[in-house]
């Protein structure tokens, strides 16, 4: 499914995902886009769009932000295989909840693909003033 929007129009695209996530434990949504794609922004608009004031942030340097609901996120941007483990990520990964994450690589995918059943893939692209999300 893709979906068009631009930030006045991002309510479209939180309720699709609230859709996906609606009634599951565990999920993880792997978010893949640019830098300035608006990652971090649409966990934001999800948060606020499901009726959480938690402070959602780009967990850049923490490597990861919980926020109120269960609703993990994660920033993963040049770690490697090994930083993974090293850093009890995957260990993370299994608990119950929402995990959001950011700049996942192929190695971390094909291992969650193998450990996880539930995990989604979210593209997002620049396009003009809006952003095009496609869910895979």
């Amino acid at each position: 499914m893709k979906i068009e929007a631009n930030l006045n129009e991002i309510n479209i695209v939180c309720k699709a995902l609230d859709n996906l996530i609606k009634g599951k434990n565990h999920i993880i949504i792997l978010l893949y886009g640019d830098i300035g794609a608006g990652k971090t922004t649409l966990i934001q608009k999800y948060a606020r769009f499901i009726g959480l004031n938690d402070c959602v942030t780009s967990p850049t340097f923490s490597l990861m932000n919980e926020y109120s609901g269960k609703i993990f996120h994660y920033d993963l941007y040049n770690r490697s295989q090994d930083d993974l483990l090293a850093l009890g990520i995957l260990d993370l990964l299994e608990e119950e909840g929402i995990h959001f994450v950011e700049w996942s690589n192929e190695s971390l995918q094909k291992i969650l693909e193998s450990a996880f059943l539930d995990i989604k893939f979210i593209k997002i692209k620049k396009f003009n003033n809006k952003r095009i999300y496609e869910f895979d």
